[in-house]
Parts: C-alpha cells; sequence; structure tokens
C-alpha cells in the first residue's frame, strides 16, 4: 500500500513584538525562513502566478500564510519608491518572488544605505523588467553586478564613493542598451573618463551622463571623452575613403542578397556617419549623445582655450554644463555668448 505523502510544515515567520505594522529589521533569521517555505512551495507560487491575480495581491496572500506585514511603500503599479524609507530583505524577497506578476519598470532606493544582503536580493530584482533604476548613495553597491543587465536604460549612481579603478572593468562589461548614466558625486577623474571614452567608441546608444561632483581638474583628464563624441571635418582624401567603403558595403549587399542570404548590419563594412554642413562634410561620432554635466568639478581657467576647441566639435542639440568650475567671469560670459544653448556655464 502507497504510503501517504507527508507535507514540509513550514513555520510562521516571527516578527519581533511590535504594533501590527511594519518596522525595518534585519530580519536575517526570517528570511531563512522565508526561503525554505519558497522552495518548498515552488510549485504552487509559480501555479498561483499564472492564474492572473496581480502583483499585491501574490504578497498579501503569501503573507496571510506565512506571517509578516507589509511595507507601508510597496504598491501595485510602474514604480516603486525606497528613497530614504529603508526597505528589509522579507520585502526585497517578496519583490524578487512576484516581481514577474508586475508592472514594475522603475525602482527608487536612494539614500537606503543598503546592507549587502540586501543589495544581494536587489541584484536578483532589477535584472528583470526593470528600465529606470535609483540606487545613490548606497556605498555599499557593486557596480560590476549591475553592468550586464541589458534591460536597464536608465541607471543613477550618484554619491556611491564610485572610483577609476570600479569604473574601467564597468565599462568594460557594461552591456550597450544604456541611455542615461548618472555618476555625479563620486571619485572619478581622468583614467574614469577614459574608460567612458572607449565605451563610446564601441556600439552604444547613450545619450547623457552626469559627471558632476567628481575629481576632474584639468581639460587633459577629458580629452579623450570630449573626442569620443560630436563632429570632425573631414579632408577631400578622408571623405573619399568613406565613399569608397559606401561603395564596398552596398557592393556586400547587394552579393549576399542575391545569394539569398540571410545577414545582419553587424556582418557588414562599418562605414562612419558623416554630415553636410555649410558645405563641407562632417564625420560624425554618437549623434545620439546629447548632454554631459562637468558642473562643481576643478577644471581651471588655464583651459578655456581648449574647452573653446572642444565646443566647436558640438552638434546643434548638445548641452554641456560648467557651472561652479574655476573660470573667470569673463570667460564664461564670452563662451556663453558665443554657444549660446549649447552650453551652461
Amino acid at each position: 500500500m502507497k504510503k501517504p505523502q507527508v507535507q514540509t510544515v513550514i513555520p510562521k515567520i516571527q516578527f519581533p513584538n511590535a504594533p501590527p505594522l511594519w518596522q525595518y529589521s534585519y530580519y536575517s533569521q526570517q528570511l531563512n525562513v522565508l526561503e525554505q517555505y519558497l522552495h518548498h512551495n515552488q510549485k504552487d507560487i509559480y501555479q498561483q502566478q499564472t492564474s492572473g491575480a496581480g502583483f499585491m495581491d501574490h504578497i498579501k496572500q503569501l503573507l496571510t500564510q506565512i506571517g509578516g506585514y507589509i511595507h507601508p511603500q510597496l504598491q501595485d503599479g510602474q514604480m516603486l519608491r525606497f528613497s530614504n524609507y529603508k526597505v528589509d530583505v522579507i520585502t526585497l524577497k517578496l519583490i524578487q518572488t512576484f516581481i514577474q506578476a508586475s508592472n514594475l519598470q522603475v525602482i527608487d532606493f536612494r539614500f537606503n544605505q543598503l546592507t549587502n544582503a540586501e543589495l544581494e536580493i536587489i541584484y536578483g530584482i532589477i535584472q528583470h523588467k526593470i528600465l529606470k533604476l535609483f540606487i545613490d548613495f548606497n556605498p555599499n553597491v557593486d557596480i560590476n553586478k549591475i553592468a550586464p543587465f541589458y534591460n536597464i536604460q536608465y541607471l543613477y549612481l550618484r554619491g556611491n564613493n564610485i572610483t577609476n579603478e570600479q569604473l574601467v572593468p564597468f565599462f568594460n562589461n557594461l552591456h550597450q542598451q544604456l541611455k542615461l548614466l548618472e555618476l555625479g558625486n563620486n571619485r572619478i577623474s581622468g583614467p574614469g573618463c577614459d574608460a567612458l571614452a572607449e565605451y563610446l567608441n564601441k556600439p552604444n546608444i547613450l545619450e547623457a551622463v552626469g559627471l558632476s561632483q567628481n575629481n576632474i581638474r584639468s581639460f587633459v583628464e577629458i580629452k579623450n571623452l570630449c573626442f569620443s563624441f560630436g563632429k570632425t571635418k573631414l579632408s577631400n582624401e578622408d571623405f573619399a575613403k568613406i565613399q569608397d567603403l559606401e561603395q564596398q558595403r552596398e557592393a556586400q549587399i547587394q552579393k549576399l542578397t542575391k545569394a539569398k542570404k540571410k545577414y545582419t548590419d553587424d556582418m557588414l563594412i562599418k562605414v562612419p556617419t558623416y554630415q553636410k554642413i555649410d558645405n563641407f562634410y562632417y564625420q560624425i561620432q554618437n549623434p545620439q549623445f546629447n548632454y554631459l554635466n562637468l558642473s562643481q568639478n576643478e577644471l581651471p581657467e588655464l583651459d578655456r582655450d581648449n574647452l573653446d576647441k572642444f565646443m566647436t566639435r558640438l552638434l546643434d542639440d548638445f548641452v554641456i554644463v560648467l557651472t561652479h568650475n574655476q573660470f573667470e567671469q569673463s570667460t564664461k560670459a564670452k563662451l556663453r555668448k558665443k554657444y549660446k544653448k549649447n552650453l551652461i556655464i
């Protein structure tokens, strides 16, 4: 006779004695109990998620079964905002478990002083669905664990004590779908800016970068970055080379089409982007990149001529912010008059 299957009994999570409201705690012991419950009931929980119920419905049902309180910032919708409001490991584990049942696209963790245990769960959350991540002023964050998550298009990393040494591997691993990167209020200087320039020299869709309040003290430190976008006037010889590449690419496409072979753009000869401006041809680098914030650094008055030359490379829709550096008032007035909408200084 077949023995009846014995179901594992999972104890309710024991929260500290408190009023029937959520309160922040590390909850390390309770997290172990929750993870045990999720492991033993993963099939039922998966079936529950396919039932069509909402994100918060799932969480409420689970908390009814195991005991516990709902974080006051937890809700249905496209955004969860935990800035200046501590979030615990239990809440994070619930988000991770039921994120596929949500419409979540934006999470704000600013000023949370997240622990490593909390961050490990967050890395699991943000690799799904999240388009915009605010994780500023959390110095324990490991930016290299975030770099590969191609779903994130807008990434805010201000005030995380990020160094040049951290940025080099970050940009080596950073996916190509990022549109905005905010790195203000960190410890970045020349080598970090060079790593960003190398990223911009590869295929990307980056539109805006914030580098305010860093350790940038001269134009030399941002020179490679400044020459990784904008326009460069082409000589007749250089333009002829580009035209030759265009002809080779077209011949390549015709040959593949005639042979009825499938191809992608990556397989074709690369032709630099160019544009005719005022009867001259210019090579255009990263035309989508249109905003750079270098405010509150220490760029000196001695760099005014280098800055002036750099500004001539900018496309019409580009904006660079240089407020609160070390330029004299006369220099700021001259540059402001000359470059108008391109410059905030």
